[in-house]
């Protein structure tokens, strides 16, 4: 994890891993009514297809939670994180304020980065691609072609009918769930952010878009 910049009124923010995306300020700062699409990201990432996020929202974490979910935001999205996470999740839910030893011993190392006793905010930054000579947007765009799906492309965010993408990410076919997931990944890396945008079309889609359409 990379150092923690403070703001001038006192809050922190922590550096949280690109590859996390949107997700990472849903889970930490707000849960919104398209928190589904997280959920099935999430969801898929750990390998867990019956998990529900159920009731919770970003105000249940207790201070030491929140920590937590810092710290396992700053690491990258693999299947261990996702775990940490809905288990984190599901403890909030529960009214559990406290963290679990092993949870605590596994992200000592980021931890140790965060201080304790002040508020932390997330903020998203913008960053350089990671990936070397590849189109990011290609695999994501083409699986939305053949779904149907209508994304349009706008100074690097990728709007998208959240809803039913999370329908597509729970999808019944494990193929379509896993390339879905490892395009919306490569998005992620490469600093592109999706974006909700309720009852687009394709026809709006390519109206509006300054990139790519489908």
């Amino acid at each position: 994890m990379r150092a923690i910049a403070k703001n001038v009124d006192g809050h922190y923010y922590p550096e949280f891993h690109h590859g996390w995306g949107g997700c990472a300020e849903e889970l930490f700062h707000y849960t919104s009514r398209y928190y589904t699409y997280t959920e099935a990201f999430l969801r898929n990432l750990a390998g867990e297809p019956e998990y529900s996020m159920g009731s919770y929202k970003a105000n249940m974490l207790s201070d030491e939670q929140r920590r937590l979910m810092a710290a396992i935001l700053s690491c990258r999205p693999d299947r261990a994180s996702a775990r940490a996470i809905l288990h984190l999740v599901s403890d909030a839910e529960r009214s559990c304020g406290e963290v679990e030893e092993t949870l605590r011993q596994t992200y000592r190392e980021q931890l140790e980065v965060i201080p304790s006793g002040v508020a932390l905010v997330y903020v998203h930054r913008p960053h350089e691609s990671q990936l070397q000579d590849v189109a990011p947007l290609d695999p994501f765009l083409n699986i939305a072609e053949r779904l149907q799906l209508p994304v349009a492309v706008k100074a690097h965010h990728v709007e998208v009918p959240l809803k039913l993408l999370a329908r597509q990410m729970d999808s019944s076919s494990s193929r379509i769930r896993e390339n879905l997931n490892e395009a919306i990944l490569r998005l992620h890396t490469a600093g592109y952010l999706l974006r909700n945008h309720p009852g687009l079309t394709h026809m709006e889609a390519h109206k509006i878009a300054d990139e790519d359409a489908v």
